[in-house]
């Protein structure tokens, strides 16, 4: 028999509801999933509600950081069984159906079984994990190396703690929101730059004894701190867009560019390879993996930067206050208990 789930939707551009959508049982190859908390993407979610990326259709379901417990399990597969925790990139759903079929185009769909002694909510945020993973990989940070990353939501400040664990020093953190730099320090940043009062590059100068940051890493929505964190980068630094940055911006071409021989370097996740390879053996499921393990171990803290944990009831008044601005949250999860 079947089972009736609960969803959030956007039915159109800043709207947000509830829906339920029935379920059947799973085929051969299929996991049914009880939802115990999804975590919010703000950046990504927020572009979708307001329809700031043309590809954008409606009705268009949120979420894609999703920790529940199998239910059901398909005869034919293998590495779960009941009351297994596991990650997936599911929606933000109260069940979900996972099709792990290995002929299914595009492949089977992702699940990876929680670690002993990881919370749900600590691995719900595994998914914004690999993508901060992915733009520290992609810096290839040395022990010592300065780093300043822009803006402090929740990958930037994952982004922080894997660069203090990569051995960087020091590493700066860059907001427009003063509690958000105060959960930065805590972090492990070891200093923070009000961008609302304070002069940026200045800043960035004195606490990297003027060489400036060695690897700057964007964290935001806009492409308009791009300009800035050219001007704070070293000499022959790495400036890494690792957040949704939507849209264009004008950069100085010679002055910031080419004299100082920066190298631009775009950090998209889902470009990451499914399938291992002795060049890259750094896959997608490589990534979550690590960051969980890391974090049952204590090396990443999650705790820290969750401030809400809202029931997904009250996903149209949470979508409301990420749109009000970052003053008074940060880490947002739903719970579907």
């Amino acid at each position: 028999m079947g089972i009736t789930a609960s969803r959030v939707v956007f039915p159109r551009a800043g709207e947000v509801a509830i829906e339920t959508v029935e379920l059947p049982e799973p085929g051969p190859h299929g996991l049914l999933v009880r939802t115990e908390r999804t975590a919010v993407s703000a950046g990504t979610e927020l572009t979708t509600l307001l329809g700031d990326n043309a590809r954008t259709r409606y009705p268009a379901y949120p979420g894609y950081s999703h920790v529940g417990v199998v239910e059901r399990v398909g005869e034919r597969v293998e590495g779960f069984r009941v009351g297994d925790r596991v990650l997936s990139m599911g929606r933000h759903q109260s069940h979900l159906l996972l099709d792990l079929t290995p002929t299914r185009p595009g492949g089977p769909e992702y699940a990876e079984r929680v670690p002993e002694g990881l919370a749900s909510e600590q691995a719900a945020f595994a998914i914004l994990g690999s993508v901060s993973l992915h733009g520290v990989r992609r810096a290839e940070l040395q022990i010592g190396q300065s780093v300043a990353v822009f803006g402090q939501g929740i990958v930037g400040q994952l982004i922080v703690q894997l660069a203090r664990a990569a051995g960087c020093s020091p590493v700066v953190a860059i907001d427009l929101v003063g509690p958000r730099l105060e959960e930065a320090r805590l972090s492990g940043a070891d200093a923070v730059v009000d961008a609302s009062r304070d002069d940026v590059e200045a800043s960035v100068a004195t606490a990297t004894g003027g060489r400036g940051a060695e690897a700057v890493f964007d964290a935001t929505r806009t492409p308009k701190t791009l300009p800035v964190m050219m001007k704070v980068a070293a000499r022959g630094g790495k400036v890494l867009m690792v957040g949704s940055v939507m849209g264009t911006v004008e950069i100085d071409a010679f002055t910031e560019l080419q004299i100082k021989e920066l190298s631009i370097v775009g950090c998209f996740q889902p470009a990451v390879p499914l399938e291992p390879h002795h060049f890259l053996p750094f896959t997608q499921r490589r990534n979550r993996q690590t960051f969980m393990d890391m974090t049952a171990r204590g090396q990443i803290r999650i705790d820290h930067l969750i401030t809400h944990r809202v029931p997904y009831q009250e996903a149209a008044e949470t979508y409301a206050m990420i749109r009000r601005g970052g003053a008074d949250w940060l880490g947002v999860v739903f719970t579907w208990d």
